[in-house]
């Protein structure tokens, strides 16, 4: 029992000692930072200059000077608060004092364009005339074309004539029926029942537009008017309508050979 009592006692004086040596905390120096911050801040401030301030002020100037000599003084006057007061007050009274002289001006102006109507008016009648002669000149065109069918009708001297009639090929053909588009003699046929025809180009004059022509093929004659030009046809072939190419064959045919005709 007498050791034991001793360790427990040498243990408690040692734990004893420990617990006074043990070194006490020691807090370190304090330092204190002052922090400056410096905020930049751009504020930006827009100007609007009217340009029309500027436009007015230069419009004054002619219209002054034309008005009368005692206006200059006042357009001396005028920049002068316009230097000074830059958007307000300085346009205010210069419109309106302008705006009373030059008032009788668009009044003078005014009558100025009033005789520019009366040239235009003249001119109007001018072009009237005009259809009228193209109206007058298609007139006797028709005329001159009937009464050359009918004068001509009793001659029979030329190509393909009464006295020397040709010896060709016969075909058929749909006539003009448009006044848009008419046949070169300038009519329109119904050729299913019109009995029409046209001469070859290489024969064919103006005066023979309207004449008659006869036709004679496997016994049959059978009369047709010239109407147009064949462009196709030879100098002895002539281009028929259906209705006048049905009095001497069939359609199914095609094309007759050896038929006589004759201008009459």
């Amino acid at each position: 029992m007498a050791p034991l009592s001793k360790t427990f006692a040498l243990a408690g004086a040692f734990f004893a000692i420990a617990g006074f040596a043990q070194p006490l905390e020691r807090r370190g120096p304090v330092v204190w930072k002052t922090v400056t911050e410096v905020d930049w801040t751009t504020v930006e401030v827009t100007t609007t200059i009217q340009p029309t301030q500027v436009t007015s002020t230069a419009t004054l100037v002619p219209v002054s000077a034309s008005a009368a000599p005692t206006q200059p003084a006042e357009k001396e006057k005028q920049p002068e608060p316009a230097t000074t007061s830059t958007s307000t007050q300085a346009p205010a009274p210069a419109p309106s004092s302008e705006d009373s002289s030059p008032a009788p001006e668009p009044t003078t102006q005014q009558p100025a364009p009033a005789p520019s109507p009366e040239p235009s008016s003249e001119p109007a009648p001018a072009p009237a005339p005009e259809p009228s002669s193209t109206s007058t000149s298609t007139a006797p065109a028709e005329t001159s074309t009937g009464g050359g069918s009918g004068g001509s009708g009793g001659s029979s001297s030329g190509p393909c004539s009464s006295g020397s009639p040709c010896t060709g090929q016969l075909t058929f053909y749909d006539t003009a029926t448009s006044a848009s588009a008419p046949s070169s003699c300038g009519f329109t046929n119904d050729g299913g029942n019109e009995r029409v025809l046209a001469l070859p180009v290489g024969i064919m004059k103006d005066g023979d537009c309207g004449k008659m022509v006869k036709i004679e093929y496997d016994g049959k004659t059978t009369h047709g008017k010239v109407v147009d030009k064949c462009m196709g046809c030879d100098d002895s072939s002539i281009d028929l309508s259906r209705a006048l190419f049905g009095d001497l064959a069939s359609e199914s045919v095609g094309r007759i050979h050896g038929a006589k005709w004759s201008i009459q």
